[in-house]
């Protein structure tokens, strides 16, 4: 990007998630020492509040634009970062479980299972060639379930707070990878994966839908169980369970990434 768009890009920022509304709803470089907001928080009008001029381009072009624009847009913000670090430890235990049951669910209907005839990238082993010899258990399914489990698990984990850093280049490049464009250099010189949209949607769905279930669940037979020791069980207990606040607060945070994660799938299908 040249100078002239560098400096374009700074002007369509939007406000930062991070930044409570209340204090300053515009952007703040991050060398600013004095942190200064450019409208008095008094001047601000509840029934005509202070709008900014996005780029449509830069949103088509610049990840680092189109992440702001997304955080701030659905409210992502540092705490909905701390309570997913907070969760993953609760439900890492589960994600084999729910990765196994997405693609038990994929394979339901032969339009998402025959996508699995499709040798996927980096994978180099045998391959079925009719849909009713491919199972589960096959080797490529292998494969897939565990970019899968390592992908929830980042989701769970990763840092959100550089809108220009790994993290989102890492989500970006797992939307390109779905449309047949080389998007790990690692990957280049093997035959594309082409998914459609609307199964990587579904399946964005289906999976939000599980982690949201399985943190409202979250201490719900510990606490009925009271076996073993009681010392132990109150442990137990306080390491395996949130409060409800935590818990509406977590099924915020996971609803808001996999949204954002939907996003640098579509931003790679539709051209907006």
């Amino acid at each position: 990007m040249n100078g002239d768009a560098d400096k374009e890009s700074e002007s369509q920022r939007t406000p930062h998630a991070d930044k409570p509304p209340s204090e300053c709803p515009f952007p703040h470089e991050p060398t600013d020492p004095n942190n200064t907001c450019p409208i008095s928080p008094a001047l601000f009008d509840p029934l005509n509040p202070p709008t900014q001029e996005i780029s449509p381009e830069l949103l088509r072009t610049s990840l680092h634009d189109r992440i702001n624009y997304l955080k701030d847009f659905i409210l992502f913000r540092k705490a909905d970062q701390d309570i997913l670090h907070k969760v993953a430890p609760l439900v890492n235990d589960l994600i084999p479980q729910v990765v196994d049951e997405l693609y038990s669910k994929l394979f339901e209907f032969d339009v998402t299972k025959q996508i699995f005839l499709q040798r996927n990238e980096g994978f180099d082993g045998p391959l079925p060639s009719k849909l009713e010899d491919l199972t589960l258990s096959s080797p490529q399914l292998i494969y897939r379930k565990i970019f899968m489990k390592s992908w929830a698990r980042r989701v769970l984990t990763s840092d959100y707070s550089d809108p220009a850093g790994k993290t989102w280049a890492y989500m970006d490049k797992v939307g390109i990878m779905h449309t047949g464009v080389k998007a790990f250099k690692h990957r280049e010189g093997v035959k594309p994966l082409v998914v459609p949209y609307r199964d990587c949607a579904l399946s964005l769905g289906w999976v939000q839908t599980v982690l949201q279930t399985a943190i409202l669940r979250l201490g719900t037979d510990l606490d009925k169980s009271g076996e073993g020791e009681e010392g132990d069980a109150d442990e137990e207990r306080k390491m395996e369970t949130l409060s409800m606040e935590e818990k509406i607060s977590a099924v915020a945070a996971v609803s808001k990434v996999i949204w954002i994660q939907n996003d640098l799938f579509a931003r790679h299908y539709i051209d907006e």
